[in-house]
Parts: C-alpha cells; sequence; structure tokens
C-alpha cells in the first residue's frame, strides 16, 4: 500500500493523499484516497467524508502560482445539515475515496502532481463545521491542504492500437463537447475505433454538472452507429470497471434503440405499456405521477395524469405554506402523445446512475401504474441532470410542459 502524502497540521487537523497503487490508465479507474487526523484535543465537523451525502468534486488544472491540480470539495457555497458532517474525535482518522476518473479521461496521460484543499464549507442550525484560520505560508490558496502526491497516468492502449491518436482523440472530444453535426461521420470514418473513442466517454456520464454532458452526447452517437455502438460498449464494464453502471445502461438503452426484446423481468410492464397505447379502453387503473420539486428551497410541482384523462397540478413556491391545486382535462392526442413518450423513452429502463448529486440538485420522481400489480408499476428517481441531458429528456420536457401548463400563473382561474 502507498505511503500517505501529509500536509501541514493546521487549526489540530491535517490531511492527506494516498495515491493508488502503480500506474493508472486515463478512463480507467482512478481513486485516491483522503485521509483527516484530528490531531487537537476538542472533536470536530467535517465536511465530505459522510457516504450518503451529496457532494461535488471541483479539480482545477495547474497554475503560474501553483503547479499542481488541486482538487477540492465544490461545495462551499450552500448551507449544509448536520448530517452532512462527520464528527471527528481527538486521535481519530476518517478516511474517503475521491474518485477522478473523469478528470484524467479529460485531461490525459501524464506525470501530474496533484493535492487536496479543504475549502471551508458552512453548516446549517446550530452545528459549528471546522474552519480553522487560515494558513499565511500562501497567501493566493490558504485553504488548508495535503501534500503534493505525484500521479502517474498512462495512455489509453485501446484507442491507441485502434488508430486513434492524441490529436484525433482531442478534435473529437471537442466535437462531443460542442455537439458539432458531422460527429457520427467523423466517428465512422475510424470504423471501429470511431464506435470504441465514443463508448469509452460514456463513462463521463458519472460525472455531475457540464462534464456529463460529453457521455450523454457519446450515448447518442452509439444509437446512430448501429451496431457497432452497441459491440463497443458491451465488453467495457470488465476494462474500466469504474464506469460499469454507465456501460450497463447503455447496452440495455442500445439494445431498446435497435429494437431488441426486452429483458424478462420487464416484459409483464412492457406488454401491458404496449396494450394501453394500443387500446385506449384498457387505461382505467393508468396513474402517473410527476414531482419535478419538493423541497423547502425550491418549493413543489407535481402532476398527476389518471386514464381517464383527468390531470391534476399542485404547486407550492418556495416559502408559501399550503400548495395551490388545479384540474383539467387532457385530450386524446394528448393522453395518446403521453403514453406513446413513456414507451420511446423506454421508462422501464431508467435508473440513476451517479451516486451523488450536486449540492441542492432536485431529483425528479416519476412513478407509473398501468394497471393493478407490482409488475405492471415503475418509480423513477433522477438526479435532474440526469433527466435533463439523457435519453429521458423528450420525456421530462412533456410532463413538465403538462405541469406547467396547468399552473396558476399561466391558466386564467375558472369563471
Amino acid at each position: 500500500m502507498a505511503e500517505v502524502v501529509w500536509g501541514d497540521e493546521i487549526g489540530g487537523v491535517r490531511f492527506g493523499l494516498r495515491p493508488p497503487p502503480g500506474e493508472v490508465e486515463a478512463g480507467g479507474t482512478i481513486v485516491v484516497e483522503l485521509l483527516a487526523q484530528n490531531r487537537s484535543k476538542e472533536p470536530v465537523q467535517l465536511f465530505g467524508f459522510q457516504s450518503g451525502y451529496p457532494r461535488s468534486l471541483r479539480v482545477s488544472p495547474p497554475k503560474a502560482h501553483r503547479p499542481w491540480i488541486r482538487v477540492s470539495f465544490g461545495d462551499g457555497n450552500v448551507l449544509h445539515p448536520p448530517e452532512a458532517f462527520t464528527r471527528l474525535l481527538p486521535g481519530a482518522t476518517v478516511s474517503t475515496g475521491l474518485d477522478l476518473s473523469w478528470a484524467f479521461d479529460r485531461r490525459g496521460a501524464g506525470r501530474w502532481e496533484v493535492a487536496f484543499a479543504y475549502d471551508a464549507v458552512r453548516a446549517s442550525g446550530r452545528l459549528t463545521a471546522w474552519s480553522p484560520e487560515p494558513s499565511d505560508d500562501d497567501a493566493q490558496d490558504p485553504a488548508p491542504r495535503t501534500g503534493t502526491m505525484e500521479l502517474l497516468v498512462t495512455t489509453a492502449p485501446a484507442l491507441r492500437e485502434a488508430g486513434i491518436d492524441e490529436a484525433a482523440e482531442a478534435e473529437l472530444d471537442a466535437a462531443l463537447l460542442s455537439g458539432a453535426p458531422g460527429l457520427v461521420d467523423r466517428l465512422r470514418s475510424y470504423g471501429p475505433a470511431g464506435a470504441l473513442f465514443a463508448a469509452r466517454r460514456v463513462a463521463r456520464v458519472l460525472s455531475s454538472g457540464a462534464e456529463s454532458t460529453v457521455g450523454w452526447r457519446a450515448l447518442d452517437a452509439l444509437a446512430l452507429l448501429g451496431d457497432d455502438g452497441f459491440d463497443a460498449v458491451s465488453g467495457l464494464g470488465d476494462q474500466l470497471p469504474h464506469a460499469r453502471p454507465a456501460f450497463d445502461f447503455a447496452r440495455e438503452w442500445l439494445a431498446h434503440r435497435r429494437g431488441d426484446p426486452p429483458r424478462l423481468e420487464h416484459l409483464p410492464f412492457v406488454s401491458m405499456l404496449e396494450r394501453v397505447i394500443e387500446q385506449p379502453d384498457q387505461r382505467g387503473n393508468l396513474l402517473l405521477t410527476w414531482t419535478a420539486v419538493d423541497s423547502e428551497i425550491h418549493g413543489t410541482r407535481r402532476l398527476q395524469v389518471f386514464g381517464n384523462g383527468e390531470r391534476v397540478v399542485s404547486g407550492r413556491l418556495p416559502g408559501a405554506p399550503v400548495a395551490s391545486t388545479r384540474r383539467s382535462f387532457l385530450n386524446a392526442m394528448q393522453m395518446q402523445a403521453l403514453v406513446e413518450a413513456l414507451r420511446y423513452g423506454a421508462v422501464w429502463l431508467l435508473r440513476p446512475l451517479r451516486e451523488r448529486g450536486m449540492p441542492d440538485e432536485p431529483r425528479p420522481t416519476l412513478e407509473v401504474q398501468l394497471a393493478l400489480g407490482e409488475p405492471f408499476s415503475r418509480w423513477v428517481a433522477l438526479w435532474n441532470g440526469e433527466w435533463r441531458l439523457g435519453p429521458a429528456q423528450p420525456l421530462a420536457e412533456l410532463l413538465d410542459r403538462l405541469s406547467r401548463d396547468a399552473s396558476p400563473d399561466s391558466m386564467p382561474p375558472p369563471a
């Protein structure tokens, strides 16, 4: 096991990084261990070490005054509840993993110096989060930090062996990021290597924020590449185990897009959905519930649609004590569009891929009941970015329109 690179003790606490053993590959699993040790005589409350609480990472490139990559928690502008913090007793040490796979997938190969800086994080309620006096050693970056760790990242041999060099990789990355219209043709020009490149980029859907855009666009490109795209993504779970959830979902989604039959566990739901689409008289037990937001910060917006077309929209503005409710009816064409959107969005395949969301990121939920019984129901809760950027985007936009069209702001009150 590699040695921990400790930083200076500040305010009774010191932080350290433990690098992964040996060399790591760009695009592969790159997880470093962050440790915190309380060397004071009083307990301290530290952010970022609770496995069940959402957090984000900020990775800043080297600069003139700081020739190393700065990693930090990107959650300093939000008030966090007490459950976000770990109470570290005197003499105790706590650790957590920092998954930097997405960052070095994009940064590429090289010998990099990396350090973690603990920026101050604010707590809500009566909890006092640990926030030491900044050090004067580095006036431009006064946050307590670990020592500087050296990380050796090698190139992805699979892409090089397939004929995609660094220049081509950079060009394709730029095309993915910008959504260039000629991207699919460019990928096809590389043959199977182009599909392999796009398949590896699907791993970025596990990142939060704008970084995941590249991953979702890569998935769209794979769908347009047909069988080559499906074949490219099929074997990557074993090569890049940190991104296995993304590759498993991509394989199931691409199989759906090319018309493969559903898996056995999804067959009752899919069969019933086909009946509901083709036979409107089978919608007697249909109930769809879409909760776009439901929190003190964002307020509440909930849509319910029944099989007879009845639409109920409940909304509560942030800080308002009670919600308002409006009822209306969808016509036959609107109902048909809604149930077909469930099929197009493959609602039975949807599941969250990211372990954590960004601070204050909503987590919209969708509940679909086609008929009585558990096999005919699905409940899905995705992070907001997954709804808005992934394959469920058209469905989420339709549900948002249906819920907003019936809001008090856009419909006059009944006479």
